[in-house]
């Protein structure tokens, strides 16, 4: 008998497969699918993700803070525009 591992979604992980530190949105059985506060989503499986380190919670906070702060210059930049 295998287990499944449960992932909550919101939870931080690292995805060996993609190498890439993502946060859960969804479980269905064995499948994931994380998404990067860029919007970036992608599927891998429980099998292939950890819980995310210090550091890539770190990683994770950076990027989305960069998220922000391009998403306020591309609206800053439309309002000038006209």
């Amino acid at each position: 008998m295998t287990h499944t591992m449960e992932w909550k979604s919101g939870t931080a992980v690292f995805d060996r497969g993609s190498q890439m530190v993502g946060v859960v949105q969804e479980q269905k059985g064995t499948r994931l699918t994380l998404e990067r506060p860029s919007g970036l989503r992608w599927h891998t499986r429980t099998v292939a993700v950890r819980a995310a380190s210090d550091r890539e919670l770190i990683q994770l906070r950076a990027l989305a803070k960069h998220s922000r702060n391009a998403q306020g210059l591309r609206l800053l930049r439309r309002r000038t525009s006209h």
